[in-house]
C-alpha cells in the first residue's frame, strides 16, 4: 500500500526561518552600506587651463608688508597685516575673478600657481620678477645722500622764479621756498634773480611732504660763497617700502632702500611691483568650467 504524503511542516518553518534570516540580513547591510559607510565621492574638481574662477588673496613683498588683497579682515587690520606704502584702499572687497585660466589674464606666475587647486585648497605662491611683473628700470632708481646739501644762494632767470616760485621776482619779497617750506628772500639785480634761504638750524621739513627731516646746519661762506645748509632725512630700514609719495591716486615713487652705514636711501620711480619677487597667499574660492 503506498505511503500518504505527509507535509514537513518542520522543514518549511525551517526554510521560511531562512529566508526571514536573509531578508533581514540584507536589509541590515543595506541600512549599513546606505546611511552608515561614508560614501567616497568622485575626485574633486581642480582649476585647469581654460576654467573659469574665483580666488581670494593677499599679496606681500618678501618683507611682508601687503600691497594688495582681496579680503576686507586683511585691509582692515594693520596689527597683523602691516601696509606698505603701495597698498591702496579698492572697494568693493571680493574674490578675484579669472577668466580662462591661462590667457595671461594675470600674471604667468599667479596663473600657474592657482592651476590643480580645488574648492577650498589654500597655497603659497612665490612669483619672481621674470613670471610676475617684470624687472625694473635701473634709471628709474635713484641713489640719494641722507645728509644733504642745499645752497643757501640759488641764482636764476625771472621766468625760472616764476615757475617755481608761482609769482614775480620782486626785489626785497618774502618767499618760502616749494619743496623745503623754510622762508627765502628774493633778490633782483638786472636779469638775474638771487634767492636767499633761511631755515633756522634745528627746524624740521617734510620733504615730498612724506617723511621728517632737519636742518642740521647753516654755512653761508661754504662752497665758494654759495653757501651750504645740511638736511639730515630721517629715514631708516623701517621707512622701507613703507613711504613714498603719491600723484593723485598713483604711487611716484617708494623708498626702497636705506644704508645707513654708507649715508644713503634710494627712491624707485618704477611701478612698486615691478623687480619685486611677490608672494601670493590663495584660496580657491569657485571653478566654473564649460564641459
Amino acid at each position: 500500500m503506498a505511503r500518504p504524503l505527509v507535509r514537513d511542516k518542520e522543514g518549511v518553518s525551517t526554510l521560511v526561518s531562512l529566508i526571514g534570516v536573509l531578508i533581514l540580513v540584507i536589509a541590515i547591510l543595506a541600512v549599513y552600506f546606505g546611511f552608515i559607510v561614508p560614501k567616497f565621492a568622485g575626485p574633486p574638481l581642480r582649476a585647469r587651463s581654460g576654467d573659469d574662477v574665483q580666488v581670494d588673496y593677499v599679496g606681500r613683498f618678501e618683507n611682508g608688508l601687503v600691497f594688495d588683497t582681496s579680503l576686507l579682515a586683511v585691509a582692515q587690520d594693520n596689527a597683523s597685516n602691516p601696509k606698505a606704502f603701495a597698498f591702496g584702499w579698492h572697494p568693493p572687497w571680493q574674490p578675484l575673478e579669472v577668466k580662462s585660466v591661462g590667457s595671461g589674464e594675470v600674471v604667468k606666475g599667479f596663473d600657474l600657481g592657482i592651476q590643480g587647486l580645488a574648492v577650498g585648497d589654500a597655497t603659497t605662491i612665490v612669483v619672481p620678477p621674470d613670471l610676475g611683473y617684470g624687472p625694473a628700470d635701473p634709471t628709474k632708481i635713484f641713489v640719494k645722500p641722507l645728509f644733504e646739501s642745499v645752497p643757501v644762494h640759488l641764482t636764476m632767470d625771472a621766468s625760472d622764479f616764476s615757475a617755481t616760485y608761482k609769482a614775480p621776482a620782486v626785489s626785497g619779497a618774502n618767499t618760502t621756498d616749494p619743496f623745503w617750506g623754510w622762508p627765502a628772500t628774493v633778490g633782483v639785480s638786472g636779469s638775474v634773480v638771487t634767492v636767499t634761504n633761511s631755515p633756522t638750524p634745528g627746524q624740521i621739513v617734510h620733504p615730498y611732504g612724506a617723511w621728517e627731516a632737519r636742518v642740521d646746519s647753516i654755512d653761508d661762506g661754504a662752497n665758494g660763497g654759495v653757501g651750504t645748509i645740511t638736511v639730515h632725512h630721517h629715514l631708516d630700514a623701517s621707512s622701507v617700502d613703507r613711504v613714498g609719495f603719491r600723484n593723485g591716486n598713483a604711487v611716484s615713487f617708494t623708498v626702497t632702500a636705506v644704508d645707513l652705514a654708507a649715508g644713503t636711501y634710494s627712491l624707485d620711480y618704477n611701478n612698486p611691483v615691478k623687480g619685486r619677487t611677490l608672494i601670493f597667499e590663495v584660496t580657491m574660492v569657485r571653478i566654473s568650467r564649460v564641459a
